[in-house]
């Protein structure tokens, strides 16, 4: 990818864009971005996948059928993905939060003076560039999950998500407005591995932590997405760059109502997302936490729907819906052991809910007939 800063600043006449200019034109007007490293992690993250999925996948499926109390949570698939993207969300967490604190000349989560003073000439340091490399390549491996069907595809909530979040990424790159950017995409960063942490302590049923750990999930979302986005994303977004840099809304106003209708569509998403959280934590107060579990599979804007990726199936096991069919068979396998009877009764052989479609095909399906391979119930 190119820089956008030779389209934007050609014919602009600034003493502010005459360093860069010149350094354009040294470079033969182009910044480029680092395609090849960006497909070479992407690469890699997919093989990874690959492996973790072939290392993990028999022991997440004992471990589901094992803790799960119903068809849903029996299905390793779920628990599965879920600790892969516990575990890459980790690692991006601490990364992100290393670049902001660390490599980000100055401009951070409370301070957000530095972030946008002296543009366009804000030199990135390496550590942001490579930051920046890790998330795109995690982004389109994300979107790349029903093609190459190495996971469990998202829901339509999250898919725009992740676009929005790509935009955001090649745009600020771009325009060289990594320092903002990169704080933009720690805050929203910072709840991502407490979710699909209450997602796993849900699935398995552990304890105190099946509603604590969404509790603890829901206080820092609140805090990071809901009341530290304001600061500092939005208003230095919207209304810092009037003062410290008007001479870019009036020479280049599209970028500015572009970039800040991205951001306005990411923290809307969030807002949308806090009142779903909110619906449970009144549903756990006043039902219990089965009845916030179910409620939460319902609003869950990261719903993976019934797919059949072989990639994917539990060992053993013909179709995606095998785990469900096992457990009206005895259990793992079909085995003619005993074992205790289903969480909910078994469909009758010649009935719609246990006829897989075609392989690798999508389904739309009503509630509680299995719409949602990896929802959180």
């Amino acid at each position: 990818m190119l820089s956008l800063l030779p389209w934007l600043l050609h014919g602009k006449q600034r003493d502010v864009y005459a360093p860069l200019q010149a350094d354009l034109a040294a470079h033969g007007g182009a910044v480029v971005f680092e395609g090849g490293e960006v497909a070479k992690l992407l690469v890699a993250i997919i093989a990874v996948r690959f492996a973790f999925n072939a290392l993990l996948r028999e022991p997440t499926q004992r471990l589901a059928e094992r803790r799960g109390t119903d068809a849903h949570h029996k299905d390793g698939r779920r628990l599965l993905e879920e600790s892969w993207v516990l575990l890459g969300n980790t690692l991006m967490l601490g990364v992100a939060l290393f670049v902001v604190l660390r490599r980000n000349g100055g401009c951070t989560f409370i301070d957000t003076k530095a972030c946008l003073a002296g543009w366009p000439n804000l030199a990135a340091d390496p550590a942001v560039t490579a930051y920046y490399q890790l998330e795109l390549a995690w982004y389109l491996h994300m979107l790349l999950k029903p093609v190459l069907r190495y996971g469990l595809p998202d829901g339509r909530d999250m898919i725009v998500h992740h676009c929005a979040s790509l935009a955001l990424i090649l745009v600020s790159y771009g325009a060289n407005l990594t320092r903002i950017g990169t704080v933009v995409l720690a805050v929203f960063a910072m709840s991502n591995p407490l979710l699909h942490a209450a997602k796993i302590c849900n699935q398995l049923s552990l304890g105190p932590l099946k509603i604590g750990g969404f509790l603890i999930f829901a206080a820092v979302f609140f805090v990071s997405r809901v009341l530290l986005v304001p600061w500092a994303v939005l208003k230095p977004a919207l209304l810092d760059s009037r003062t410290v840099i008007p001479y870019v809304v009036e020479d280049f106003p599209g970028i500015y109502w572009g970039v800040n209708g991205l951001l306005g569509l990411l923290y809307t998403l969030q807002l949308m997302w806090m009142a779903g959280i909110v619906r449970v934590i009144r549903q756990a107060a006043r039902h219990g936490a089965d009845a916030a579990s179910k409620m939460s599979a319902k609003l869950d804007p990261a719903k993976r729907y019934a797919v059949q990726p072989e990639a994917l199936a539990p060992a053993g096991s013909s179709s995606g819906n095998s785990g469900s069919v096992a457990a009206c068979n005895g259990g793992s396998g079909g085995s003619s052991k005993a074992r205790s009877p289903p969480a909910t009764p078994c469909p009758a052989a010649d009935s719609p809910a246990v006829v897989s479609p075609p392989a690798g095909r999508r389904t739309w399906l009503a509630e509680g007939v299995g719409e949602n391979t990896n929802k959180v119930k």
